[in-house]
């Protein structure tokens, strides 16, 4: 007996049949405009028992096996194009090149630090919180194409209490002598990898969601705990649970976010819900506008794009775009910020996606390409 299972995915459509006898799962995916490399998400429950095993592996069209992952919430996730697809049973968990990872940072105040083969992220945590330092929204790490994963290699440098007491024993010398050696590792300068040259501050940084009680911006702080759900080879999930705050009338809405990035993209997925909110609410989520530079601002197809000049001399830019898939009520500039604007309902779950490309990295290096890029996501 032949069963068949239609998946309706952006642009795509996806069609599994099993045969009794045979283990193996085709699945043809057929679009109207094929898109390389699009992600398909397949709830992996059924399959794992039709093919009678606790893992599989995945064959593209040629019969090439092709990277894949089950993720905590029950996906069997690959990147496809047209055509026929095979998920056939296997005795073990594949193991494939790592495209998208991240983890906690305790040693560097408890960042959480995610990045794939194009881009890189960070979310400040608790400890800077303690400190004072206003720090609301996500930071950034640009990224040469065909490097790899470069962030543990940032971060490390930065994080090894060795380095600081050279650091201080040069101070001790010369602070001169101390500055020179901090600028042979710093993430904020460019050593051929990647670096860090964006300011986030007491903004919303690449993208961060906020409510908007009274038409103003409550700038959320950083994160109270955190956790990895997901860590490659294909996608990185984490969830965020922040402290109470006050919101208009409600005197402990606590927010919760989880944010998924997958390999070969440029925008991340945030799911973000509030509980104790007792009534509809705005809620918005954009970039801090640093010059007088052009910006988009598109209600109709749901988007905001930004190219921020960066810190620095020479650095190039970074190209930011925060897309609501479900649409806009309006965008506008407010409180220094280039903002995108929808209705938020108790109970509800905003989704939404926010990233961006570097000028400097090729590929989409102003408005226009990220515009296209957005209209394709």
């Amino acid at each position: 007996m032949k069963t068949l299972v239609n998946i309706m995915l952006p642009a795509l459509l996806v069609t599994a049949g099993s045969c009794s006898g045979d283990r193996n799962i085709s699945l043809n995916v057929d679009s109207a405009t094929p898109r390389s490399g699009a992600m398909v998400e397949i709830p992996v429950s059924e399959i794992l028992e039709s093919v009678g095993a606790k893992h599989v592996r995945v064959l593209d069209p040629s019969g090439k096996e092709i990277p894949s992952q089950i993720t905590y919430d029950s996906l069997l996730i690959f990147h496809a194009g047209e055509g026929s697809y095979t998920i056939m049973p296997s005795d073990r968990k594949p193991e494939y090149e790592t495209m998208a990872c991240g983890r906690l940072y305790p040693e560097r105040a408890d960042d959480i630090a995610w990045e794939n083969d194009l881009v890189g992220f960070r979310a400040y945590g608790p400890a800077t919180q303690r400190k004072g330092e206003k720090a609301f929204g996500y930071d950034i790490f640009f990224k040469y194409p065909g490097k790899g994963l470069v962030v543990e290699e940032l971060y490390r440098p930065e994080t090894d209490p060795a380095t600081w007491v050279k650091v201080d024993s040069l101070r001790a010398i010369d602070n001169q002598l101390a500055e020179d050696y901090i600028k042979t590792f710093s993430y904020h300068i460019d050593h051929g990898k990647g670096m860090d040259c964006y300011a986030v501050g007491p903004t919303l940084g690449a993208g961060v969601a906020a409510l908007m009680p009274a038409d103003s911006i409550a700038f959320p702080w950083c994160y109270d705990k955190a956790r990895v759900l997901d860590n490659g080879p294909l996608r990185f999930t984490v969830s965020m649970d922040f402290l109470p705050a006050v919101i208009g009338n409600d005197s402990a809405v606590v927010e919760h976010r989880i944010i998924t990035l997958d390999a070969g993209s440029r925008l991340n997925r945030t799911r973000v819900w509030y509980d104790g909110l007792s009534s509809p609410a705005m809620i918005a989520a954009g970039v801090p506008r640093r010059d007088d530079s052009p910006a988009i601002l598109d209600s109709e197809n749901g988007f905001i794009a930004y190219a921020d000049p960066t810190q620095g001399t020479d650095n190039g830019k970074a190209i930011l775009a925060v897309y609501f898939p479900d649409g806009l009520r309006n965008t506008r500039e407010q409180q220094g910020h280039i903002l995108g604007i929808t209705g938020y309902n108790p109970g509800d779950t905003l989704t939404y996606y926010w990233g961006f490309s570097w000028s400097r990295a090729g590929g989409i290096s102003d408005l226009s390409g990220m515009k296209e890029y957005i209209l394709n996501f």
